[in-house]
């Protein structure tokens, strides 16, 4: 069985996200304060920064396959913040492209990297077996976290 595991961001960039959380707390307080002295000049700009941070910023889209592409997946992560709490999320569409027994298993798991240990927050299995096309969008929702991990198994259905 083929199994592949990649995180959202990178291994480089994970490594790394320990050493700048002081950083990004700093910046994120030099970011509210700039915000609370700067006068709106429209009340439409205000409502579309807050809908633009409900929403978040998200990754490009990714794709992990497995099995000669027996079965893949394509997904991107998307983070946002509100103070000094970071969500993140998945978004992802899975294929089955093989009429072979199995089907696509897709393991999604959030959390923050720190001093290179993984703390997961949550996590969910998510299944497709239709072969003559992909899942609809899942969206996996909001929940705490810096990262997303993505892992993709094909397994006997």
């Amino acid at each position: 069985m083929d199994v592949r595991k990649f995180t959202a961001h990178g291994t480089k960039e994970s490594r790394n996200r320990a050493t700048r959380g002081g950083s990004r707390m700093v910046l994120g307080a030099v970011a509210l304060a700039a915000a609370t002295l700067m006068p709106l000049t429209a009340s439409g700009s205000a409502s579309a920064s807050s809908a633009a941070a409900a929403e978040g910023a998200c990754t490009p889209w990714r794709s992990i396959q497995v099995d000669r592409n027996a079965a893949g997946v394509k997904y991107r992560e998307c983070d946002r913040y509100s103070g000094l709490n970071t969500q993140t999320k998945a978004q992802l569409y899975i294929w089955d492209n093989r009429h072979d027994g199995k089907v696509a298993q897709v393991y999604t798991a959030t959390g923050s990297n720190l001093n290179n240990r993984w703390h997961q927050t949550w996590h969910k299995f998510y299944v497709w077996g239709n072969e003559s096309r992909h899942s609809p969008l899942v969206d996996t929702g909001w929940h705490k976290g810096h990262d997303v991990r993505v892992l993709l198994k094909a397994v006997r259905g």
